[in-house]
């Protein structure tokens, strides 16, 4: 499990200052790629620039629950619920305080950009994936 906060900014709001759906889908990416650093030990850019890969999203799926506004702080959780041979299913839960936001599901696989195909795990990133799992 991974933990960032990460404040509702007027960008990221409708001009009513309630936060608009496709920005949250940016600061959920924006959590994913700290959890990328964090958790399999490498960032985006030496993922993409240095070993030529990517994690692009294959399948999402949202559930909103109570309206974000300008200035809420949001947590993202982001877990782990599944590792395949080259995919990964994310679950990120948003709260704001005790209030849970929205939540998404993900299912991101693992690329090689050149080739624009999946891509095995190479033994340590499934290994940091998988070993918290049940």
């Amino acid at each position: 499990m991974f933990r960032t906060r990460l404040p509702l900014r007027f960008a990221h709001c409708d001009p009513a200052g309630i936060a608009y759906y496709p920005r949250y889908f940016e600061l959920c990416d924006a959590a994913i790629e700290d959890w990328t650093a964090e958790v399999l030990g490498v960032s985006r850019r030496e993922m993409h620039f240095a070993q030529g890969l990517g994690m692009p999203t294959v399948t999402l799926s949202a559930e909103f629950a109570i309206p974000s506004r300008l200035g809420d702080l949001l947590d993202f959780t982001v877990r782990i619920t599944r590792v395949g041979r080259s995919s990964v299913d994310l679950k990120v839960d948003i709260d704001c305080g005790d209030e849970r936001r929205f939540c998404v599901r993900y299912t991101q696989v693992l690329t090689d950009l050149a080739r624009g195909k999946s891509h095995p795990w190479p033994p340590e990133l499934l290994e940091r994936l998988t070993k918290d799992l049940p």
